[in-house]
């Protein structure tokens, strides 16, 4: 039992600190009007209100004006994600900030979430102002990533126990395994 209360009350501070810790960034040059890019999504269309603006921090301002949910992605031109919303209701605005370089993008709606989506070339210019990292932000990750990792190597054996004892049908192996095998989530 002590183990349990241990994971999580380590998860506890971990989030905590990350929550921390993201109050104290900076915040973003997105605001100004060179960095925002409204995105008008329909069931049809996908319009934006620039194809092309600066490098650094940019918000795409999207409105969704169709009648299906809709995602909208900031995309390589290989289809890699730079940044996404997903889940914006019909007749609603939701904001994504992202930091990008100088180079080709793509900006795509997907009304009803499926498919390859509607899709608007954009160019990003200049060299811009890369985003400061917060060695704190970069802390707090790295302790999340070893706490996981923790959690999953502890876990994944107890969690094959369990899995062989079903396969064998070993029923009562398996109710013994089961309650261990969940520690670490």
């Amino acid at each position: 039992m002590r183990a349990v209360r241990l994971s999580v009350v380590t998860a506890a501070a971990t989030a905590a600190a990350v929550a921390a810790v993201t109050g104290c960034t900076e915040k973003s040059d997105a605001s100004s009007d060179d960095h925002v890019v409204e995105v008008t999504a329909t069931d049809s269309k996908c319009e934006v209100s620039k194809k092309e603006f600066p490098a650094g921090h940019v918000q795409l301002d999207v409105t969704n004006k169709g009648s299906k949910v809709t995602e909208v992605y900031l995309l390589f031109p290989d289809d890699r994600i730079v940044t996404e919303r997903e889940n914006i209701g019909p007749g609603t605005r939701q904001k994504v900030t992202a930091e990008v370089k100088a180079g080709a993008y793509r900006i795509a709606c997907k009304p009803g979430m499926k498919g390859q989506g509607i899709r608007q070339d954009v160019t990003v210019t200049g060299g811009g102002t890369a985003a400061k990292r917060d060695p704190r932000l970069d802390a707090a990750v790295a302790a999340y990533r070893q706490y996981a990792q923790e959690q999953a190597d502890a876990t994944l054996p107890k969690a094959k126990v369990f899995a062989d004892a079903v396969k064998a049908g070993d029923i009562e192996g398996a109710k013994k395994a089961y309650a261990t095998s969940r520690i670490g989530w």
